[in-house]
């Protein structure tokens, strides 16, 4: 696959939803395009602004605490898997994490999912989303 094929599938690809670096370079590959062109596409799309790994971390966060379900432990793994660097994510769940969310998020599942589970049946819960305190 040539250089213009590969970015036009890219764009594609990109054009569904926002993307991190990652999905897109295994997207090409699954595509069986060649390292040198796939890097040479990635390259294209970072200057176009396409492809923004910090922006993506940052906007997945919002829509996160937007909806209030998941952990920061939760959205820390999920940003993992999505390839995105671990500095990155880091960086930018610090006001998070200085926020009181966790809290915010265990008073709401308490309230919510909790309510009709014994005392051990909620510590295992929240334990399994991140939420465990001491």
């Amino acid at each position: 696959m040539d250089f213009e094929t590969a970015k036009q599938k890219a764009i594609k690809y990109l054009g569904i939803s926002k993307k991190t670096r990652y999905e897109v370079i295994k997207k090409l590959k699954s595509l069986k395009c060649s390292e040198n062109i796939i890097y040479d596409v990635i390259s294209y799309l970072e200057k176009l602004n396409y492809i923004n790994d910090e922006e993506y971390v940052d906007a997945y966060i919002r829509q996160c605490v937007r909806l209030l379900n998941n952990s920061i432990y939760e959205i820390k793994n999920k940003l993992l898997q999505k390839g995105i660097k671990k500095d990155i994510i880091i960086n930018r769940l610090s006001d998070l994490e200085n926020s009181n969310y966790d809290d915010k998020l265990i008073e709401k599942l308490i309230k919510t999912k909790c309510k009709n589970m014994d005392l051990e049946k909620q510590k295992m819960y929240l334990y399994r989303r991140g939420l465990a305190k001491e």
